[in-house]
Parts: C-alpha cells; sequence; structure tokens
C-alpha cells in the first residue's frame, strides 16, 4: 500500500469493457520525506476520491478486492480516503514533520 495525493482524472472513452463505470484518477505518490516523486500512479476509484485529497491505494490483488472484481484489468485502486496520519514516536523527524502537515491539510479542509 501506499499513500499519495489524487492530482487528476484521467478519462478514457475506449477502454476494456470490464472497466466501463469505472473511475480513474492520477495519483502522486507521497514521499516520507515530501520530495516530489517522479512516480505517477492511474488508480480505479470506487470511493469518490477529488482533487487535491489524500488517498490510501493498493496494488495487484488487494486493488482488485477493493474494486470487488479479482478478474478486472486493473492493477492500482483507492481502498481509502485519508482523514488524518498519526505517527508516535519515531525517529524520523522527516516522517513526524509530513504527519504533521497531513494533520494541518486534513484539518483546514485541503487534504
Amino acid at each position: 500500500m501506499f499513500l499519495g495525493k489524487v492530482i487528476g482524472t484521467v478519462w478514457a472513452t475506449k477502454k476494456s469493457s470490464d472497466l466501463e463505470g469505472v473511475r480513474f484518477l492520477l495519483v502522486h505518490p507521497l514521499d516520507l520525506d515530501k520530495e516530489p516523486t517522479r512516480n505517477l500512479v492511474v488508480v480505479a476509484d470506487r470511493l469518490g476520491a477529488g482533487v487535491g485529497e489524500v488517498v490510501m491505494c493498493a496494488f495487484g490483488k488487494a486493488a482488485r478486492s477493493a474494486i470487488g472484481n479479482q478478474e478486472m484489468a486493473i492493477e492500482a485502486a483507492v481502498i481509502g480516503i485519508v482523514d488524518r496520519v498519526d505517527i508516535d514516536a519515531t525517529a524520523s523527524e522527516e516522517l513526524e514533520r509530513t504527519a504533521d502537515e497531513l494533520r494541518h491539510a486534513a484539518r483546514d479542509g485541503r487534504h
């Protein structure tokens, strides 16, 4: 699993028939040091996440289970919309700073 920020929506008018009705989002994985990563992941979403929200995503079988179809042609899916992240007694100042930023964003409604 990974945490990521939704940065956009992916639209495909032509796709495999098993993907009809599935919404796709463009997610930027969050790096522990909050530096931009070069990775972007297209994820299936049945929870209704929006741009700017922090989401929890899964890959592979876990992603297909979340969507409800093990035969579906997806590799990643939103499995939760993050309200907050709590990290206690960690040795990583960067990790604590990231958790604080997520807490403040959630409290301010910015995710």
